[in-house]
């Protein structure tokens, strides 16, 4: 594999990540992780909820929506919420409050400095999770609304 020399070329201040292993680490400009989001199930924990409850609608609406997400730009998607019936999209909403978040030997590996928040997925289901960089890491199913019903 040939790279170009722009992507190729080392930064200019010391001690920072050249392009390429911007690129390879998934730490890419800013301008790269808004335009680029991705579902990541690396932190998935199915002791709440399995996708073998789902029915076959809702396996396709969250199959649109993992879809509608690399379509869309985190500025988008974090545009989406506001106050209950007013939001839109994807209605991203942010959990002010850990403890009413599925007890989960998962929150104990995610630093308290991590926000975690919700997306839906159709009019009942959400799907929890946090962001890093341009993934969206899905912790949580949620195809009642139950976790964090409004």
């Amino acid at each position: 594999m040939k790279l170009s020399k722009k992507l190729a070329t080392p930064t200019s201040q010391p001690g920072l990540l050249s392009r390429v292993e911007q690129h390879i680490l998934g730490v890419e400009s800013e301008r790269a992780r808004n335009n680029q989001p991705m579902v990541a199930l690396k932190y998935y924990d199915p002791s709440f909820q399995c996708f073998s409850e789902w029915t076959p609608p809702e396996l396709k609406a969250f199959s649109n929506f993992c879809k509608r997400i690399t379509q869309s730009t985190w500025p988008d998607i974090l545009s989406s919420g506001g106050k209950a019936g007013r939001k839109k999209g994807f209605g991203h909403t942010v959990h002010k409050n850990r403890s009413n978040l599925p007890k989960s030997s998962l929150l104990d590996k995610i630093s308290e400095d991590i926000a975690f928040f919700e997306l839906r997925v159709s009019k009942k289901s959400r799907v929890h999770g946090f962001r890093c960089a341009s993934a969206f890491f899905l912790c949580w199913l949620d195809r009642n609304h139950e976790i964090y019903p409004e």
